[in-house]
């Protein structure tokens, strides 16, 4: 398993497309702009997704990508699959360097077909608004200091 940006475009742009509540097919143009990647580069990456049965192609107007299964049923250890199938991996088994990183590259496959694309989300979530729960919080105790201290004045 190789890790890259390309692995990691890839994963983003299928959260994107995984958070979309409209419904409707996502557009690899939106993708591009949101994830500020070329549009051509989007491209390449939903060829070998497309190719990896990971997401579906819907022709027309109003047309883009859908994913092929729920969220919950694809590993991110697939999609990083999907975007490396082009590569030809050579290992130099006289390197101990390679050997160490082919074993924790294993390792990290095996982690990474437990964690699925929905369970990364849900996860993403809770964080998000544990966040927006402490601003608010912060927000709220800075104000009633604020107006203590006028109060005091």
């Amino acid at each position: 398993m190789k890790l890259s940006a390309k692995g990691r475009y890839a994963i983003k742009a299928m959260i994107n497309i995984a958070m979309n509540d409209s419904g409707t097919p996502k557009t690899l143009l939106e993708i591009s702009k949101h994830q500020g990647i070329s549009l051509s580069y989007l491209e390449q990456l939903f060829a070998l997704l497309r190719k990896g049965n990971l997401v579906a192609g819907v022709r027309g107007p109003g047309g883009g990508y859908r994913l092929s299964a729920d969220p919950s049923e694809i590993t991110i250890a697939q999609i990083i699959n999907a975007i490396n199938s082009d590569t030809n991996s050579s290992l130099d088994h006289q390197k101990k360097d390679e050997l160490i990183w082919e074993r924790f590259s294993d390792k990290l496959c095996k982690y990474l077909e437990t964690v699925t694309l929905g369970s990364l989300i849900s996860e993403g979530v809770d964080v998000v608004d544990q966040h927006d729960a402490v601003t608010e919080e912060s927000i709220i105790t800075e104000e009633s200091l604020v107006k203590d201290e006028w109060d005091a004045a």
